[in-house]
């Protein structure tokens, strides 16, 4: 069986247009926990005693494979009955797509898209409580290729070319929003109220040109990417990706693109220039660079990452947003686990791929907690490497603390990114293997704690689980925070 999720309606316009920015998804489900260790159980056994209680839990909500249904829940706010339907309506292979904010999911029908209400909205403060699964949608957006979330919005890109913005609370449309009618990507909001657009290159047209553009889809006389060093840079109007885009990631002011020949290009928004800078102090930049050609080092595209001083980072095949404050976005393959940061006007990297340890097999999925930046693995052989991260003095991503380390079911257990999936909470991981049925959640007491296998639980309706999204009632910031998030 598949179980997949793609990185990403009251069918009313609302005006803008302010500045968008964007939401930060942290504090996801804050989990109050106490004494524990493994459990299992079946479908007789669905309402098994955890020894954790989950004082705001959230709701793995899943598609099925193979036939129209209804969108199934395993609903953590419950103690009992956890597996249950909800009213949703959906068809076949369903993909679903969660918001930046954990309440909303965008699902996909073939081409047909609504939003869907998680019933978590009311979970923070004196009175929480939940509500149903429930579509927001009056009726559906036909003709839809593509979803991903971005800030506190869902993008959309049409089989036609064309795109949306809609408001990941409602899905109401967006309006005043002027965006290219050829994108072969969805647009992307960027801090500052302009947007990131995807287009075919007119003179390779499978490469793909990476835009950032006004509102009104204006690009300023020169372009508005300023491309570094800091003395003697200019303003260009696009990027390019070989090989078209494959995926997306992004923080408060970072974005990270996979192209299709495996490479990244990055971009900073908000940057606030310095004295000194060619374009004089106090000036806010969408900032990228191009890297020269050294003794041991190629010259690089426009937005290129590098490895340091030796190369850059190729062969990447996913992408993984951070909660981290410092702006981390994990870039990851088989045998590879980068985290990029950014810092002023530049990135910084981490090889952390050590915390696999040894016989960890293939790396075929990244998760990243909310509350206590944490980081996941999941290998082809069913075995989970989860370590805290953080940025040093250098401002370097690293690994701090314990790495835990859990094989999760039997090794000859069929595991691939065509049946597995690890999702992420505050101080928890989901990891949905329907090959076997199997439900493994490994979670932690605390930011102190090390994270383990806490409850194997067995499900037959997760045999045909297709697309999965672990759903949170989100907080603006961390809960143990101290941090001013201001960018």
């Amino acid at each position: 069986m598949n179980l997949r999720a793609q990185p990403q309606v009251r069918y009313r316009q609302r005006h803008l247009l302010k500045p968008v920015t964007t939401t930060a998804l942290t504090t996801l489900l804050a989990l109050t926990l106490s004494a524990c260790g493994g459990s299992s159980s079946n479908d007789d056994d669905d309402d098994h005693d955890h020894d954790h209680v989950h004082a705001e839990g959230g709701r793995l909500i899943y598609s099925l494979s193979g036939s129209a249904d209804t969108l199934k829940m395993f609903d953590q706010t419950v103690t009992s009955e956890q597996f249950t339907s909800t009213t949703v309506a959906t068809g076949a292979d369903a993909q679903l797509v969660l918001s930046n904010d954990g309440v909303t999911l965008a699902m996909l029908n073939g081409s047909d898209l609504s939003i869907v209400s998680s019933g978590l909205e009311h979970m923070h403060g004196e009175d929480a409580h939940t509500h149903d699964v429930e579509a927001l949608t009056a009726a559906p957006i036909a003709g839809v290729a593509q979803v991903v979330a971005t800030t506190d919005h869902f993008s959309v890109l049409k089989n036609d070319g064309s795109g949306l913005l809609l408001e990941a609370a409602d899905g109401e449309v967006v309006s005043g929003l002027n965006l290219p009618n050829n994108l072969v990507y969805p647009a992307l909001a960027l801090q500052g109220g302009q947007f990131m657009t995807f287009t075919a290159n007119s003179v390779t047209p499978a490469n793909t040109d990476i835009t950032v553009v006004n509102a009104d889809g204006t690009t300023g006389s020169d372009g508005l990417i300023w491309v570094r060093p800091h003395d003697g840079g200019y303003f260009a109007e696009s990027m390019t990706c070989a090989d078209g885009v494959e995926q997306t990631a992004q923080t408060d002011n970072f974005t990270l693109i996979l192209c299709g020949d495996g490479t990244l290009r990055w971009l900073i928004s908000g940057y606030v220039t310095i004295d000194g800078h060619p374009q004089g102090a106090g000036e806010t930049l969408h900032v990228t660079q191009r890297y020269p050609a050294t003794e041991t080092r190629r010259e690089g595209a426009i937005g290129e990452v590098t490895t340091g001083s030796t190369g850059f980072i190729e062969n990447i095949t996913g992408l993984t947003k951070t909660n981290h404050e410092h702006s981390v976005i994990t870039a990851w393959s088989a045998d590879q686990l980068w985290l990029v940061n950014a810092h002023n006007d530049h990135p910084h990297r981490g090889d952390l791929v050590s915390i696999t340890g040894e016989n960890f097999g293939d790396i075929i999925a990244v998760s990243t907690t909310t509350a206590d930046d944490a980081i996941a693995l999941l290998s082809n052989s069913g075995k989970l490497a989860v370590s805290r991260f953080d940025v040093n003095e250098s401002s370097n991503p690293v690994a701090s603390g314990e790495t835990a380390r859990e094989q999760l079911g039997a090794a000859a257990a069929i595991w691939s990114t065509a049946n597995a999936q690890l999702l992420a909470g505050a101080y928890e991981f989901l990891v949905v293997n329907s090959a076997t049925g199997t439900l493994y959640e490994v979670d932690a007491h605390s930011a102190e704690d090390d994270y383990h296998l806490h409850s194997t639980t067995a499900n037959s309706n997760l045999n045909n689980a297709f697309s999965a999204v672990f759903a949170h009632a989100a907080e603006e910031e961390h809960a143990d925070d101290d941090h001013d998030h201001d960018h």
